[in-house]
C-alpha cells in the first residue's frame, strides 16, 4: 500500500520543485543574454559569476528536495525513484549550463561576424528548449496530457538546434588559418548543444513515466 507524505512535507516538496524548476531557467535566461552578448563583442564576464550562483542555488535547493523525498520513503503520486532521477537529471544540465558559462569566460576570440546570425538562432533554440523543458516539468505535476505534448516540443528545439549546429561548423570548417580560433568557437557551440540534447533527454524520461502512470 503507497503512504502519502505528510501534508506539511508534501507542501514543502512542492515548492522546493518549483523554486528548483526556477532556478534552473534563471541561469539560462542570463547564460542566454550573456550568449547573445558575445555575438554582439558586448560581453560582460562579471556576470558569468551569477550562473555559477544559480547553479550553487539549485545545489542546495536540490539536497533539501532530496532529504524530504526520501523521508520514510514515502510515496508521492509517482514513484520516489522516478522523482529523484528527474532532479538528479535536471542538475546534470545545470552543471552543462556552468561549463558553458566558463567556457564563454576562457574565450579570447571576437565571433565570426560571419556566423554571428546562425549562432544567435541556436542561441534562442537553446532557450526555447529549456523553456519548454522546464514547462514540462512543471506540468508532470497536474497535466500528463499537456506535458506529453511540451516534451515534443523539447524534441523540435534539440532537432532544430542541431542542424543548426551543423551548418555553424560546416562554415567554420571552410576557413583557412586561425585555427585555435576556429577550434574553441566549434567547442562553444557544441556545449550550447549539448545542453539542448541533456533537456532531451529528461523530456524523453519524462515522457517514460507519462506512458509507464497513464491514468494521471
Amino acid at each position: 500500500m503507497k503512504l502519502k507524505l505528510k501534508n506539511e512535507d508534501k507542501n514543502r516538496l512542492q515548492e522546493l520543485n518549483k523554486q528548483f524548476l526556477a532556478e534552473t531557467f534563471k541561469a539560462t535566461q542570463v547564460l542566454y543574454e550573456l550568449l547573445m552578448d558575445y555575438a554582439e563583442d558586448k560581453l560582460d564576464e562579471k556576470r558569468i559569476d551569477d550562473i555559477i550562483a544559480f547553479e550553487h542555488e539549485c545545489d542546495q535547493i536540490k539536497e533539501q528536495y532530496i532529504e524530504i523525498l526520501f523521508k520514510d520513503k514515502k510515496a508521492l503520486p509517482f514513484l520516489v525513484e522516478d522523482r529523484y532521477k528527474i532532479v538528479i537529471m535536471i542538475d546534470h544540465m545545470t552543471g552543462k549550463n556552468e561549463i558553458l558559462a566558463r567556457f564563454l569566460e576562457s574565450i579570447p576570440f571576437k565571433l565570426y561576424a560571419d556566423v554571428q546570425e546562425p549562432f544567435k538562432e541556436i542561441v534562442q533554440l537553446y532557450l526555447e528548449g529549456v523553456k519548454e523543458l522546464i514547462s514540462c516539468a512543471k506540468l508532470m505535476e497536474t497535466d500528463f496530457t499537456g506535458a506529453y505534448k511540451k516534451t515534443f516540443e523539447v524534441e523540435n528545439k534539440r532537432r532544430e538546434a542541431k542542424n543548426k549546429k551543423f551548418d555553424i561548423l560546416e562554415d567554420l570548417y571552410k576557413k583557412k588559418g586561425d585555427d585555435l580560433r576556429i577550434y574553441v568557437t566549434t567547442k562553444l557551440v557544441s556545449h550550447i548543444y549539448k545542453v539542448l540534447d541533456a533537456a532531451e533527454e529528461i523530456s524523453d524520461y519524462l515522457r517514460g513515466l507519462i506512458i509507464k502512470y497513464p491514468s494521471k
